[in-house]
């Protein structure tokens, strides 16, 4: 820095002053434009280097072809573009942290300290000029007053050597003579101090505040010219950073280059010959002679090669080979999932035909031997659908436990515990069969069993599945398994049918959830007693058996 100022040297050159300033403006911005539009090429750069990688990316990666040195080398020159082309984007990402962002503020605190500083300088000139014209109108009317004082001098003078003035006009003359003379030394004091005044002003103006604020100045310009110099430097120090790590990637396609061999990739192209002997020499034929066999040595398509598609790896589905880590665990989830879905649906059916048989096998005449012979049939295919999906599990199971280096998980068999429960079943069922039939009268008719109370009391109590399915839907259609089978048409015995009463056909059961409601069988005809537009219908099947029933469940019988 100089030992001079701008205060002592350039004090009288403000308009110069403020060009120079302005202009470092310019330059601040336009260092920062290109900050910005280079920042921009890097990205660009390394997008471009990217773009250009994925264009020319060997294609058959797969195939012979990528054991030979110059395809090796090839394949490392494409690999460093990906490290360069990141290496570019940490330069540009230096850039915009580092020297993007300090250049912006720098042109900020710049031009508002630059325009802070050339508000004051003009107050300061204004300050100045008001100096000059209130030491001008003082000087002014002094001026104006010494001529007055001169004039009433010059007045007094005629009046008093004028023989026929009298004594009140000269001494009227002479008043007015001292009154300018007054007003002239006042005038004269005021101009006076303005002088002192302006001058002490003026010296502290040009001694003091204007070099003052001409050297504040000149510290912001050096400041803006030292964080320029600092900005230019973290430029080269960003971009320094990064050569060396591109200059490794160089040196990488370098040795790789280096490598590329001709002789070994003939040698690697002539391991796979064939050694076939050399087609044998040609012999004449006779005219009207056996053509013989086309000799099939020495062919120049023989090659062992395999192609592309003969060596395409086949890609067990089944395991999701095909697929990273993270998709193949949440592949083999959703696979789990979808297994105890079904064997949950599995085991939902079994456990209804499970309680269908039960009940067969306490009440025989319930249900026909084909009946019990289809509902066993179900019950195996059931459990050997059961079995197959266990084991299904079981695999996939494992294969997520591998993935996770879990220990596999331990074996679990749902259906196999099914045939005992179904032999047990199937002999109560026809022990109780065997029952019955001996139950006959003398004259071979059969006799039918009374229905039990423990029976009756399980038609009549509705069971907790039953409850909860008809509480869920509304249009219940599907009669529940634990019901007996639908009862024949049951009229109203003689006598005891209400006059004027309409009629209505049950469509499906249903079993009462409360003391008011009446257990109805699909297929019997009811009377309807009183309909108040609610749902309910209030029907009556005999004169002691009256209750509410679903208006959905039943038809009018038109």
């Amino acid at each position: 820095m100089t030992s001079l100022n701008w205060g002592e040297t350039l004090w009288d050159q403000w308009d110069r002053i403020q060009e120079h300033t302005e202009h470092g403006l310019e330059f601040t911005k336009k260092c920062q434009d290109f900050v910005r539009d280079r920042i921009k090429l890097e990205q660009d750069y390394a997008k471009n280097l990217r773009r250009l990688k994925k264009t020319y990316k060997l294609k058959n990666a797969e195939d012979d072809s990528g054991n030979f040195s110059t395809v090796k080398a090839y394949s490392v020159f494409l690999d460093q573009l990906e490290s360069i082309a990141r290496n570019h984007e940490i330069l540009a990402e230096g850039l915009q942290d580092k020297v993007a962002e300090r250049l912006k503020a720098v042109h900020k605190e710049t031009t508002n300290n630059r325009k802070n500083l050339c508000n004051t300088a003009s107050q300061l000139q204004q300050e100045y000029k008001e100096w000059q014209v209130s030491l001008d109108r003082h000087q002014q009317k002094y001026e104006k007053a010494a001529k007055e004082a001169e004039t009433a001098t010059q007045a007094f003078a005629r009046v008093n050597e004028d023989m026929n003035a009298t004594k009140a006009q000269v001494e009227k003359s002479r008043a007015q003579m001292n009154h300018r003379h007054d007003l002239m030394e006042k005038s004269k004091g005021d101009y006076i101090i303005a002088v002192e005044t302006t001058n002490t002003n003026q010296h502290e103006y040009y001694h003091q505040r204007w070099p003052g604020l001409i050297n504040q100045m000149q510290r912001c310009e050096e400041h803006r010219i030292d964080e320029i110099r600092e900005v230019l430097q973290e430029q080269c120090s960003i971009h320094q950073s990064i050569i060396p790590h591109i200059q490794e990637c160089i040196e990488t396609i370098s040795e790789n280059c280096n490598n590329i061999n001709p002789a070994e990739d003939s040698e690697l192209l002539m391991e796979e010959r064939s050694n076939q002997p050399y087609p044998p020499d040609h012999q004449f034929i006779e005219y009207g002679t056996a053509k013989p066999e086309p000799a099939t040595f020495g062919a120049h398509n023989n090659s062992t090669r395999k192609t592309k598609r003969d060596k395409k790896k086949k890609v067990n589905k089944e395991t999701f080979d095909n697929l990273p880590p993270e998709k193949r665990k949440k592949a083999f989830k959703e696979k789990i999932k979808e297994i105890e879905g079904k064997i949950a649906i599995q085991l939902k059916a079994r456990t209804g035909i499970e309680e269908i048989l039960e009940l067969y096998s306490q009440k025989p005449e319930l249900g026909s031997p084909g009946a019990i012979e289809e509902s066993r049939q179900q019950l195996d295919e059931i459990t050997r659908e059961l079995d197959k999906l266990q084991e299904e599990l079981y695999k996939y199971q494992c294969y997520l436990a591998a993935l996770t280096d879990k220990p596999p998980p331990e074996k679990h068999h749902i259906g196999s515990h099914l045939q005992a429960d179904t032999v047990s079943i199937t002999s109560s069922m026809s022990h109780a069969s065997h029952v019955s039939n001996s139950h006959t009268t003398q004259s071979g008719e059969t006799e039918e069993p009374p229905l039990s109370p423990e029976f009756n009391t399980a038609l009549m109590t509705p069971t907790a599945e039953s409850t909860t399915e008809l509480a869920r839907d509304d249009h219940y259609e599907v009669p529940d398994p634990t019901l007996p089978p639908p009862l024949e048409d049951s009229p109203i015995p003689p006598g005891l049918e209400p006059n004027g009463l309409e009629q209505c056909n049950v469509l499906y059961d249903y079993v009462a959830q409360h003391d008011d409601e009446l257990n109805i069988y699909a297929g019997e005809v009811l009377y309807v007693v009183e309909d108040n537009g609610t749902g309910w219908v209030k029907a009556q099947r005999s004169e002691f058996e009256v209750g509410l029933v679903p208006g959905n469940y039943i038809e009018l019988i038109t």
